[in-house]
């Protein structure tokens, strides 16, 4: 590489840093590196101008420069002999077309760019990828997909150590939980999250999932807990400017002081809210469509019912707009009519890429086997009576993530007699072919093991899991049975 390349690639790589803070600067920078790449015929340079460009126009929100800068990153992609930049190209061509609200076209250039990362193992644009697609799902009301999509995000951020796009993925996932109303799983998955961005390397995230506790936290009618979360939220969207983040707050606190009956104050929060949406921006309804529709109820409350019929008049008209721009949005769409066909091929995708990242025990170990087969063999084992050799330790969590690993961690030191099976979701069972001294050597290591494990780099927080150790002949029949006993304990 000669030494004007060699200081074009410096210069590019300095500007990638610069992104988030100074778009506008790193945009006339950009322009100025691509120019000199043009001047000395360097493909693999102008493309990497072009890919800074095109991540410029996503912070200043300029979708249709974007999605130029990326249309024209891929002519020069097709003269090298590599598709090196081709996933990141595509990517940022279905982001672009996804803010212009063009959501059938944009998953098209997620699902080939899935499709592209796979090829070049790209990593971080399969999880870009992942979102997306989930955001997409969210869009057009298919939660369940969505939340499935994040969910697998998440595991593939975690499993690659993507630890940033691994918080983002959680941001998303729990927002569709909140959408499916599942508020207790939902502070799981922020704790983890929270526990990603707690260096403060991305204020916006971080507020945003203390709005979403906030959210979480009504839904459980946890007020003190809701209106903490709430605070945290408003200081830190004040702190960085984060509009979005505050006006939301304030609707939060609003809710709050509904409920607890303070209406004079619930409505002056209210009108904060209302004062500080700007008008301009595309988002407005949706701000101004729960603003109305917590007055209504706040008009309700106080029998002024000709308030109240005016404040849902205006939700009304703001939903509706929500309803009439994606519609116009879709019908500008020359994707839309593959709708059913990009479906079915992004769901193959997404199954591919499950099938590489999630847990399958049948797939790996050797020792792992069916519930109904380990009770069957237990059973035989206790038939034996005095002459069994056998014992049994049972591991117990209520997350079953938990359970999964250690599944993993039991099948290390299983031998080929060893059985290990899900009793539940909750309950993993290990028969050991051994007993008295040579069981509890087992448990103590496989206690230690657990103890040690460094749960936290696997995003879970809460305690290890129980162990408890059993002897045969007093081993219960059935999952009822076992369920009654307490889970700690050798018996």
């Amino acid at each position: 590489m000669d030494k004007s390349r060699y200081l074009l690639e410096v210069e590019i790589a300095q500007l990638k840093s610069r992104l988030k803070s100074e778009p506008d600067d790193v945009l006339v920078i950009a322009e100025q590196c691509l120019a000199r790449s043009k001047q000395i015929d360097y493909a693999h340079g102008c493309i990497e101008c072009l890919i800074v460009m095109s991540h410029c126009a996503i912070y200043l929100k300029k979708p249709k420069m974007g999605l130029k800068y990326a249309k024209d990153a891929f002519v020069y992609q097709n003269q090298l002999d590599h598709d090196d930049f081709l996933p990141v190209i595509l990517h940022l061509q279905g982001w672009h077309f996804f803010t212009e609200g063009k959501l059938f076209t944009a998953q098209k250039h997620w699902i080939k760019a899935l499709e592209q990362a796979a090829l070049e193992e790209n990593v971080d644009v399969e999880i870009l990828c992942l979102l997306g697609l989930g955001e997409i799902w969210r869009q057009t009301q298919e939660l369940e997909l969505a939340c499935n999509t994040h969910r697998l995000a998440v595991q593939v951020a975690n499993k690659t150590r993507s630890t940033e796009l691994e918080g983002k993925a959680r941001v998303l996932w729990a927002w569709d939980l909140y959408l499916l109303k599942d508020y207790v799983e939902m502070l799981e998955v922020l704790d983890a999250a929270q526990f990603v961005f707690e260096d403060g390397s991305n204020k916006l995230l971080l507020a945003e999932i203390w709005d979403f506790r906030a959210l979480a936290l009504l839904g459980l009618e946890r007020l003190e807990d809701a209106e903490e979360a709430t605070q945290k939220a408003h200081e830190l969207a004040i702190n960085n400017n984060l509009s979005w983040v505050q006006i939301h707050s304030f609707i939060n606190l609003a809710r709050l002081e509904l409920i607890r009956g303070n209406l004079d104050k619930a409505t002056d929060l209210l009108n904060s809210a209302e004062s500080s949406v700007d008008t301009d921006t595309e988002h407005s309804a949706v701000l101004f469509a729960q603003i109305y529709f917590q007055e209504s109820k706040i008009a309700e409350q106080q029998q002024n019912y000709e308030l109240a019929l005016n404040a849902f008049k205006k939700y009304r008209h703001y939903s509706i707009e929500q309803i009439k721009r994606q519609k116009d949005h879709e019908s500008t769409d020359k994707s839309r009519g593959l709708k059913k066909q990009l479906e079915q091929r992004a769901r193959k995708l997404i199954n591919r890429v499950r099938g590489q990242y999630e847990y399958n025990p049948e797939k790996h170990f050797s020792n792992v086997v069916s519930e109904t087969y380990w009770w069957e063999q237990l059973v035989m084992c206790k038939t034996k009576l005095n002459h069994s050799d056998n014992s049994v330790v049972v591991i117990y969590h209520p997350n079953s993530h938990y359970i999964d690993i250690c599944t993993e961690l039991t099948h290390s030191l299983c031998t080929p007699k060893d059985l290990v099976s899900r009793l539940s979701s909750e309950r993993l069972g290990l028969l050991i072919d051994e007993k008295n001294l040579e069981t509890k050597e087992l448990y103590r290591i496989l206690t230690a093991m657990i103890n040690l494990y460094p749960w936290e780099r696997q995003g879970l927080y809460d305690k290890p899991p129980q162990l408890s150790q059993y002897d045969i002949l007093s081993f219960p029949f059935t999952l009822e049975q076992l369920e009654q006993i307490p889970v700690t304990g050798d018996i």
